[in-house]
């Protein structure tokens, strides 16, 4: 072999060996980028609802990032980046990094599975979360996930029973009980027993809870909205609530479902033989009424001619 045929394999060597470093520094640096991301997703609302336009940003190299989300890629790349790539990366960081003490963030992927229904004034809570409508001083609505046997809460204000699950009645009334005339019905009440119903049932249900302000019409009058003061400020009185439940089965060979409730928020003199299936709707109508949006891929329960139940 001649002298200049050493020096071109010579060459041809440094050039691949300097190629395959150049990718495998690309690929662990896409690995890691993801890690992280992953990492925000889980605690930031804002990072979750605009994460699909951050993946192209890191994808030097394919992978589905939402079946790494969400855990639900089994293939073997996936299995061999997460005990090399990561492992690797995390002896790397104890060596030459402080590493800061553990702090407790509640998992977003748990809350917000389904989506957010808008994205205004978001805060997370470890047991919820909850958009603030800045005009109304008020929330647009509250996100909770109700596994197996959740704790309930049961307290007496102004002489009537709450029925209450965590704060959401606090929340959504800024502390103005007096406001919130729906939840100390008796409606209400069945409402809550549903929901308590279909968690021990099926396992697991996000139940979105949020006010809707409808004008209402009397004889000889203009459309009017009712306004009550609460601590010296005027505020919107909601003339209605809805809740939205997806409920997933956690039964093999099925599906989720929704299901839309709206109760009018006022006393209420009928008896209290009035039926849960009376105030079930169709999603869309509290869309429409409340711009929000909320999970589009999932069937939806409505009233179908009365006492009936359909599929849609």
């Amino acid at each position: 072999m001649s002298l200049i045929e050493a020096d071109v394999q010579q060459c041809l060597f440094y050039a691949v060996a300097g190629l395959m470093g150049f990718v495998c520094g690309a690929y662990c640096q896409q690995e890691i980028s993801i890690r992280q991301l992953f990492g925000m997703i889980r605690s930031d609302p804002y990072i979750f609802y605009h994460r699909q336009k951050l993946y192209p940003m890191l994808s030097t190299f394919r992978t589905d990032h939402e079946a790494r989300l969400w855990k639900r890629s089994s293939c073997l790349s996936d299995k061999i980046r997460n005990c090399l790539v990561f492992s690797l990366y995390d002896s790397i960081s104890s060596l030459f990094f402080d590493k800061k003490p553990p702090t407790y963030t509640p998992d977003l992927l748990d809350l917000i599975k389904y989506g957010l229904p808008s994205t205004e004034n978001l805060y997370v809570h470890k047991d919820y979360i909850v958009s603030q409508d800045l005009l109304t001083n008020a929330p647009r609505w509250i996100c909770e996930h109700l596994k197996g046997n959740y704790r309930k809460l049961t307290t007496d204000a102004d002489g009537d029973a709450l029925h209450l699950r965590y704060n959401d009645v606090f929340v959504l009334s800024c502390g103005a009980t007096r406001i919130c005339k729906a939840f100390k019905r008796e409606i209400w009440r069945k409402l809550e027993q549903h929901v308590t119903k279909m968690t021990e049932k099926f396992g697991s249900v996000y139940v979105y809870t949020g006010p809707m302000y409808l004008p209402s019409l009397k004889p000889g009058e203009n459309w009017t909205l009712e306004y009550q003061i609460v601590d010296w400020i005027p505020l919107p009185m909601p003339s209605h609530y809805f809740k939205v439940l997806i409920i997933e089965p956690q039964l093999p060979d099925t599906t989720p479902y929704m299901e839309g409730y709206i109760i009018d928020n006022k006393n209420s003199t009928t008896s209290t033989t009035c039926e849960l299936i009376n105030y079930l709707c169709d999603i869309a109508e509290i869309e429409r009424h409340t711009g929000l949006r909320f999970f589009e891929g999932i069937q939806s329960v409505v009233r179908f001619k009365k006492e009936k139940w359909c599929t849609r």
